[in-house]
This record gives C-alpha cells, structure tokens and sequence, in this order.
C-alpha cells in the first residue's frame, strides 16, 4: 500500500512576490547604511548680502594718520582721494549724485583769510555729521599770473592734517555749481573708536605764502 503523500505547507502567492520585490530591491541598491543623527541635515542658507555703504577709511591696514591721497590735476580740473577708496564713489562725486549740504565761498579772500574759513568750514561740517560740502574758490583769472592760489592752498590743505583725517575725496564740481571755480569734498562719518582728531595741528605758516 502506497504511503501517503505528506501534505505540503501552502504558500500564499502574496508572501513569493514579496519575498521576490524584496531580492529585486536589495540587488538594485546594494548595501545600504543606515545615517547617523537625527533627522536630515540641511545647509545653511548664505548670509544676504549687505548693500555697500559710502566708503569711510583709506585702504585696508592703513591707519587714518596716515591715509595718502592719490591726486590728478589739469589747468580745469583736479581731484584727490585716499587711497583704497571705491572708484563708483570717486565717479559718482565727479558727477555731482551727492547732494552738497553746505558750501563755503572765498570770493575776495586772501590765502590766510581762506585757510582760516576752510579750517572753520571743514570741522564745523565734520562736527555736524555733514558728508559732502562744497567750497567756491573761483577761477584766479584777476591773481597773478591768473593762477587761482586759492584752488592750490585748497588741494594742499585737504590733503594735510587735520583734515586729511575727515577727508575722503575732493574734486573740481560740474559746470552748474561753477566747474573749475568752485570743489566738492566727500567727508568721512565721525566714528568715536577712531580717536581724537588734533583740530590744534594747524598748517604751517609757509602755505599761506
């Protein structure tokens, strides 16, 4: 007598496809590692960038008592800047896109009368947080030689103690605020950390002559 067949464990077909996505799966994507941490990481967003604010020191490392001025003249136009300053500020003070707060004029002066006022001018402005100021120097055609010696002892003052440490930029204005006859100067903010300023170091006497 035959011995009777054992019955064999039914499979639900469910379970062999499972079991068959599960191989097909592991063989696709290999070994997978589990990550470490919590949750995913996500970069930092970049910093949005500052716009740039109007440019108020000489050029990097350099100290304010020694800031030196880059200077170009013609027998029209002369300008100077310290050292390091952004030339869109240079560009947009030749164009004259900084409304002048205040301006100064030494029509009829004498170079010691026009130094005091500029000396006067200058701090007066400084002190009241005022950034671009123009001064009115005219052409010189009735000096000697029709040499304008107020445009030259103005450059020269400008560039000199104190004011070489309030100063960012001058140059000769547009011909509608007088062109060759009058200057704009760009001022620096006033920034306490950066000293006081010695108002007392006054120009030698030799300039005014």
């Amino acid at each position: 007598m035959p011995a009777a067949c054992a019955p064999q464990p039914h499979v639900h077909s469910s379970a062999v496809q499972s079991e068959t996505d599960k191989s097909l799966f592991e063989s696709a994507v290999g070994a997978v590692r589990p990550l470490r941490g919590k949750g995913r990481a996500v970069p930092a967003q970049p910093p949005r960038p500052r716009r740039p604010s109007l440019p108020d020191t000489a050029a990097p490392g350099m100290p304010v008592d020694e800031a030196a001025f880059a200077l170009r003249h013609t027998d029209e136009y002369f300008e100077g800047c310290v050292l390091g300053l952004d030339p869109a500020v240079m560009a947009r003070l030749r164009g004259g896109f900084y409304s002048r707060e205040k301006h100064l004029d030494l029509h009829g002066m004498n170079a010691r009368q026009a130094g005091d006022a500029l000396y006067a001018f200058i701090r007066d402005a400084y002190l009241r947080s005022l950034r671009c100021v123009m001064v009115v120097t005219g052409r010189g055609r009735n000096s000697p030689d029709g040499v304008g010696v107020l445009r030259g002892l103005l450059q020269d003052m400008l560039c000199r103690a104190p004011f070489k440490r309030v100063v960012l930029a001058f140059c000769t204005a547009g011909a509608r605020d007088g062109g060759a006859g009058a200057v704009y100067v760009l001022l620096r903010r006033q920034k306490k950390h950066r000293g006081k300023i010695r108002w007392d170091r006054l120009p030698p006497d030799d300039l005014y002559t």
